[in-house]
């Protein structure tokens, strides 16, 4: 048997990725896309954004493994076979590197850096008054592994946490959950500082518009490291402009890479990173796939798999 590895974006970065499956898995054969071998032998493929209709070659695949968090890369694909599970990764780094990224944007905002950096350009020396942590309201939507991680590393700082999904949750220690459509404006008006870290799903596409971004209290932010298409782009442009939102820092984006003719490049209170707030690191990721795979092997169900019922 062998593993294939595919992907349009990591052409440079497909060795270190080999070398990261090869390492948890010493005894696999390894190919990269197209030097994938007997196409006969290849069982499991790992991909991130692989070339479209590849999988199909595969006639004795068992799964089909994500180098990231996200699966929207692999279901879009047209000629995507039927009835295999699809594998989400859920790795500790990955987690790691979201919780950081949050962070960094929570204190830009919550300690008023965008400010500074905007006086220090027009040579002006101004204290802005603080706002205590515990005083400052977090409203994270998507509660899963990733959402839940930052949720607590950002109750260790003692910000107030809260968060939003479409289905109840179980209890969360120090995290208020609010969830479906019915408390999603309750939720709304109580967030200063607002991550979305939903997958995106037809439940989750255009969910946040200017109806519900002008539910968020006058000088809120927007933190969006889930998916482009959730947040309306033009609607958060429009309430940026009329001042109404303070400034977004944006991972994600509806279009990727961002178009060079699109206005969030130019707004002057938008962050923008190119979709690198999760990056996986190939050892770690490595490990994890691995894992999978290995259950498999066993008979047993890997974790986490896609669900087309939930899209996520």
């Amino acid at each position: 048997m062998s593993i294939v590895l595919a992907s349009t974006d990591f052409w440079e970065d497909m060795e270190v990725w080999s070398n990261g499956l090869q390492k948890a898995m010493p005894e696999m054969d390894i190919k990269v896309y197209p030097d994938d071998g007997d196409v006969n032998e290849v069982e499991f493929a790992v991909v991130w954004k692989h070339p479209r209709g590849i999988l199909k070659k595969y006639p004795n695949l068992k799964a089909i493994l994500s180098l990231g968090a996200g699966v929207d890369h692999i279901i879009s694909d047209p000629d995507l076979p039927e009835g295999l599970p699809i594998i989400r990764l859920v790795d500790k780094k990955l987690t790691h590197e979201m919780c950081l990224h949050a962070l960094h944007w929570v204190l830009h905002f919550h300690s008023g850096q965008y400010l500074y950096r905007s006086q220090q350009l027009k040579r002006q020396w101004i204290q802005q008054s603080s706002i205590q942590t515990e005083d400052r309201t977090i409203g994270i939507m998507g509660l899963g592994n990733i959402g839940r991680s930052i949720g607590e590393l950002l109750v260790t700082q003692s910000f107030n946490v809260i968060g939003w999904g479409a289905n109840q949750k179980s209890s969360l220690t120090d995290i208020k959950y609010y969830y479906g459509q019915d408390q999603l404006s309750d939720f709304l008006g109580r967030t200063n500082i607002l991550i979305n870290v939903l997958p995106l799903t037809s439940g989750t596409t255009n969910i946040i518009t200017k109806k519900e971004l002008s539910l968020l209290p006058k000088d809120s932010f927007i933190i969006n490291i889930g998916r482009g298409g959730i947040i309306n782009e033009d609607d958060l442009l429009t309430l940026l402009s009329e001042g109404y939102i303070k400034a977004a820092a944006l991972d994600v984006f509806t279009q990727e890479p961002l178009p060079e003719n699109n206005s969030l490049w130019d707004h002057p209170s938008v962050y923008i990173t190119p979709h690198i707030a999760g990056q996986s690191n190939p050892n770690s990721a490595g490990q994890t796939i691995s894992e999978n795979i290995y259950r498999i092997q066993k008979g047993e169900l890997p974790y986490p798999i896609y669900s087309r019922t939930n899209g996520y």
